[in-house]
Formats: structure tokens, C-alpha cells, sequence
């Protein structure tokens, strides 16, 4: 608030100073007098004084004076200037909001403050800029605004304004307006011969006219249209305008084609890039679903392997012992039926159960030494090729030693007795196991 109040006071000042000295001065002199000054702040980015520069010039004077050239206290000067100095006024006014515009919200209240730059801001972001001119040097008189001004006006919206709905219809009511003559003859009487009437030309007198003429079309058909979607509009402007030529209508059509093939290559292209977004991001989702599935699988299975373990581990020992306990059973069996047997006499018709079960440990027993052998020479080359793969060297040492072992084997009396003494010691182990039943049985 203190910085709006400096900056308000400030203005008051400046401006009450330059009307008072303003008073005596033609609207010619004092546009071109104010023009200069405010030009130069702008060169030199002095925003602020280069705007309170151009009030007096756009603003009526609140002292009246007979001595005021214009003879009429209530228009501002710029309305009674010759058509050079106002456009090149109202050409500065408009860059210098445009320039003010683009400082941005934080330094644009830091130099103007927050009431003053919102308030230019919100002028030129909505349109009222237009209205401003029309009223302020124009006296109201669309069509009778400079050609060079419309097509700053019209610019200056299209690189702020969010929507160019109101550009459009500003547009409209110029180019259709233009070129009407002001039948406000009391205005003119009252104004006198002195005061310089503003009397609009058909836009093509000269050079000059009709080029800013065809400016304003071709920003109107070519960059105001296209932003509403107006492409068929444009295209009937174009064809139907009086101003334009076959050429230029020809190049203005073209390029009307060109900027809408174009903008639908750019939808397609971002139609596009967005499908690709969408399927990346729903590959994306269906990877990482599937990874949640197949690690709730993972844990699930390792849940349910972790019990199966354990069971697996009792229904073993469980086997084991029933194994045991049924050898036990079949061998107290095979005692009972023998005794039997030789009681009931019936071993003269059958042979004795005993003699089948003897003939089974008979097989078992010869397969066993073997068995044992093949265990040990197994186990005996495991470590041999560990050992000679830890230590090269000791590869003749194996040679030799399994040439040892292969000429040992040889021998029909060497395996002979290792027969019979792999032989004893398994009927020792099945007979410590045998007794161990019959205990448990017991």
C-alpha cells in the first residue's frame, strides 16, 4: 500500500505540472513535445515515468483556459492532433503496455505497484485498451480509427488476451465501419473551423492506406480467425474482400491451407504421442501387475514348501519305522509259520515259506559288496578330483594310485577277499539290525 501511494502521488504531481504547462500549447506541439520525452524514458526502460510522460496527451485538461488551443477543454489533446503525431502516440501508448504486460506480475508491481499494474494488466488482457482509444481519440468513431493503430490493437490482443472472441468483433466492426463518413454536423459547428475534424478515408486514397489495409486482413484472416477455428470464414473473407487482388488472394488462401494442414498435423502428431503415452503407460501396468503376481506366487509357494518340508521329513521317518517295524513283523511271521509248519506237517506238500525268503537275502547279499565297492570308488574319485584340481601336481600320483587300485581289483583273490569281508561285515550289520527289531518288538 505504501509503494500504490508513492507511486500515486508521484503520478498526481507530474500530471497536474504538465497539464498547467500544457494549457498554452497547440494538441500538434504538445503531442510532438510529449512523444519525444516519452519515447526517450522508454529507451531507456523507464516504464513507469514514460507512461506518466503520455497522460497529459490522452487525458481532457482539468483547467479551462481560452488560451487552450484546442478550444475545448473536455477532449483530450490526442483527438485534435494531426493524424502523424496520434498515431505515432497512440503506436508508443500500446508498446509501452504491451512492454508493461511482459514484466510479469512480481516486477510489474515492484515499479508500478499492485493496484496500478493490475489495473493496466486487466485493461489490455480483456480488450478495454480498444475502447479506451475509440472513446479517448477517436470520439467513439470506430471506423475512424488509423489503420497503423487497429493493426497494433489487434496485435497487441492476440499476444495477451486468452481468448480473441472480442479481437474478432473489434475487427469486424472496424472493417466494416471503415470508410464511413461522421455526419455529426453540430458537432462540427460546434467545434468550429479551427478544431480539426476527423473525417474517415474509404481505406485505399492512397499507397499507404491500402497496405495497411491488406495488414489488417491477412492478421484478421491468417492469426485471429484460426485461433477461434473460423477456418471457412476466413477463406470466404478472403475470396469476397474488395481489397485484396487475385494475387494476394491466391497467397493469402494458400497459406490459410497450409497453417490448417498444419495445425491438423500437429493434432494428429500429439494424438498420436499421447496413444503411445497411454499404451506405455498401460504396458507399464500390466508389467507391474505381473510382477505382483509372480511374487504373491513366489511367496505363496514358499509358504506352502516350508510345511510340505516338515511333513515330508516325518511321513519319512514314519516310512522308516514302519519299514523296520515290518521287517520285524515278517520275521517274527516267518518264525511262527516255521513252527507251525513243522508241527501241521504240511511241508511235504509245499516247500517251506522260509525257503523263499532265504533265497532273497542270498541275492542281497551278493549285491551288497558290490554296492559298497561302487560307493567307495565313487566317493574316492570325487576327492581325487578335488584334490587334482586343487594341486596339478599330484596328477601323476592319481595315475598311479588308481593303477593301483584297477591292478588290486584284478586280482581274483584280492576280490575274493574283499568279498568275504564286505560280506561278514554286512551279516554283522543285518544281525545287530535283526536284534534290534526283535527288541523294539518285544
Amino acid at each position: 500500500m505504501t509503494d500504490d501511494a508513492t507511486h500515486l502521488s508521484a503520478s498526481q504531481s507530474q500530471l497536474s505540472s504538465s497539464s498547467s504547462s500544457a494549457s498554452s500549447l497547440s494538441p500538434s506541439k504538445l503531442c510532438s513535445k510529449t512523444f519525444k520525452k516519452a519515447s526517450q524514458l522508454y529507451l531507456t526502460r523507464r516504464l513507469h515515468e514514460s507512461l506518466t510522460a503520455l497522460e497529459p496527451v490522452l487525458t481532457p485538461s482539468q483547467v479551462p483556459d481560452d488560451s487552450y488551443a484546442n478550444g475545448d477543454a473536455s477532449t483530450p489533446p490526442i483527438a485534435a492532433a494531426p493524424s502523424t503525431w496520434r498515431i505515432k502516440v497512440w503506436n508508443l501508448y500500446i508498446t509501452l503496455l504491451s512492454a508493461i504486460v511482459d514484466l510479469g506480475s512480481e516486477e510489474g508491481r515492484k515499479l508500478f505497484g499492485q493496484k496500478e499494474w493490475k489495473a493496466v494488466s486487466s485493461q489490455v488482457r480483456d480488450g478495454g485498451i480498444w475502447e479506451t482509444v475509440v472513446q479517448t481519440g477517436y470520439r467513439g468513431l470506430e471506423g475512424s480509427v488509423d489503420a497503423e493503430v487497429v493493426y497494433n490493437l489487434a496485435t497487441l490482443l492476440l499476444n495477451h488476451s486468452p481468448s480473441q472472441a472480442l479481437n474478432q468483433q473489434r475487427l469486424e466492426t472496424y472493417l466494416s465501419s471503415y470508410g464511413q463518413p461522421n455526419l455529426d454536423v453540430e458537432g462540427h459547428l460546434r467545434n468550429g473551423s479551427e478544431h480539426r475534424i476527423i473525417q474517415p478515408s474509404g481505406g485505399t486514397d492512397t499507397p499507404k492506406d491500402l497496405n495497411a489495409r491488406v495488414r489488417i486482413i491477412e492478421l484478421f484472416t491468417l492469426h485471429i480467425l484460426p485461433r477461434n477455428e473460423e477456418w471457412e470464414y476466413a477463406a470466404e473473407f478472403i475470396n469476397l474482400s474488395e481489397v485484396l487482388d487475385e494475387e494476394n488472394k491466391e497467397v493469402f488462401l494458400q497459406t490459410l491451407d497450409n497453417l490448417k494442414e498444419e495445425k491438423e498435423q500437429g493434432e494428429l502428431r500429439a494424438a498420436a504421442l499421447q496413444r503411445e503415452k497411454d499404451a506405455e503407460l498401460e504396458r507399464q501396468m500390466r508389467e507391474t501387475e505381473r510382477r505382483r503376481a509372480e511374487e504373491e506366487r513366489v511367496e505363496q509357494n514358499g509358504h506352502k514348501q516350508t510345511p510340505s518340508e516338515v511333513d515330508y521329513g516325518v511321513e519319512k521317518k514314519n516310512t522308516n519305522r514302519a519299514s523296520k517295524g515290518g521287517k520285524g513283523t515278517r520275521s517274527t511271521d516267518r518264525q511262527s509259520t516255521s513252527k507251525t509248519g513243522s508241527s501241521s506237517g504240511r511241508t511235504a506238500f509245499s516247500p517251506p515259506s522260509g525257503s523263499k525268503n532265504l533265497k532273497k537275502p542270498e541275492k542281497s547279499e551278493s549285491r551288497a559288496p558290490s554296492r559298497a565297492i561302487g560307493n567307495v570308488l565313487r566317493n574316492l574319485v570325487q576327492y581325487i578330483s578335488r584334490m587334482v584340481s586343487g594341486n596339478p601336481l599330484s596328477l601323476a600320483r592319481l595315475v598311479l594310485f588308481v593303477l593301483g587300485i584297477v591292478m588290486a581289483l584284478s586280482r581274483q583273490d584280492v576280490r575274493e577277499r574283499i568279498r568275504r569281508v564286505t560280506g561278514a561285515g554286512w551279516q554283522k550289520v543285518k544281525g545287530t539290525i535283526g536284534m534290534g527289531v526283535k527288541v523294539s518288538y518285544i
